[in-house]
């Protein structure tokens, strides 16, 4: 081990970052209007047995390329375990007070690349609460914002100290487009444990940071959702609770679809009008007009 003040004076040696921290997000739903859209029809085409060992074929059976890597020992899906990342992302990231953050996935983004930091890893080389996102150039990875949201991790007024040892809300996904961060939080719990407070989508302005809605509770949980032209879909799921997929209007956050699924809907794929989803124990294909 390195004495503290080493590790210090070498930390002075690398760049730094400042994270901008958000303030905490309302843990009701804030819908931006009415939405005006009509409900996609989302028809289901396929249901597949399937079981948790079953990732790595599903994944190989896309008809694209997934658009997201972790890099860090958790879960248990090898299938979008990431090697190494490209050279000019950092997997680490310094800031003031000694304070360093891992790198724990990115995701290719519409307008951005976005990378998710969390803790150090613990002995299994699990990077713990990734509550760092960070938005960088396409093309030269340069850096441009760092988000903290650590306060979007629990309902800080309705949630007890012992409740939040199993209920911290870490970043899930991300996209942005046409200047509006989309991202999801969610803890891994039974929603009880947090009083419902669990599974959100929140749009936010990148240039002033301000929230532009924030979705009802329990809509998404799952690895990631998919941003398309007017809607997002997402689904919520865990053990003896409800598992649904869910479609969002995206200019208002309102929940205007809900669909009964056989088990946790884990993650979300499109392409040529079709919806793959894999589920906890069942694959399902959807055709979406």
């Amino acid at each position: 081990m390195f004495p503290a003040i080493l590790i210090a004076a070498l930390t002075l040696l690398v760049d730094q970052v400042l994270p901008t921290p958000l303030q905490a997000p309302p843990f009701e739903s804030t819908t931006n209007g009415v939405s005006e859209i009509d409900v996609p029809d989302l028809q289901l085409l396929e249901s597949i047995p399937n079981t948790i060992a079953d990732y790595d074929t599903w994944f190989e059976a896309l008809p694209g390329i997934w658009p997201g890597a972790t890099f860090h020992n958790g879960g248990v899906n090898d299938a979008v375990r990431g090697n190494l990342p490209p050279d000019l992302i950092p997997s680490v990231l310094y800031a003031p007070g000694n304070t360093v953050f891992h790198l724990y996935q990115i995701v290719n983004s519409a307008d951005f690349v976005i990378a998710f930091y969390g803790s150090p890893p613990n002995t299994f080389g699990v990077i713990l609460d990734p509550d760092i996102l960070v938005l960088m150039d396409k093309d030269t990875y340069k850096i441009v914002t760092v988000l903290d949201f650590l306060m979007y991790a629990y309902d800080h007024e309705d949630t007890s100290m012992y409740e939040m040892q199993f209920t911290y809300q870490a970043l899930k996904w991300a996209e942005v487009e046409n200047g509006v961060l989309y991202v999801s939080n969610a803890h891994r719990t039974y929603a009880e444990s947090s009083n419902g407070s669990n599974g959100y989508i929140t749009a936010i302005d990148i240039q002033t940071n301000e929230i532009i809605w924030r979705s009802q509770s329990l809509v998404s949980n799952s690895e990631n959702f998919l941003l398309l032209e007017e809607i997002i879909i997402s689904g919520y799921g865990f053990t003896d609770e409800d598992d649904f997929i869910y479609i969002l209007d995206r200019s208002t956050g309102e929940v205007i679809a809900s669909i009964p699924v056989p088990s946790s809907p884990d993650y979300f794929f499109y392409q040529n009008g079709r919806v793959y989803v894999n589920c906890y124990d069942t694959e399902l294909i959807f055709s979406l007009n």
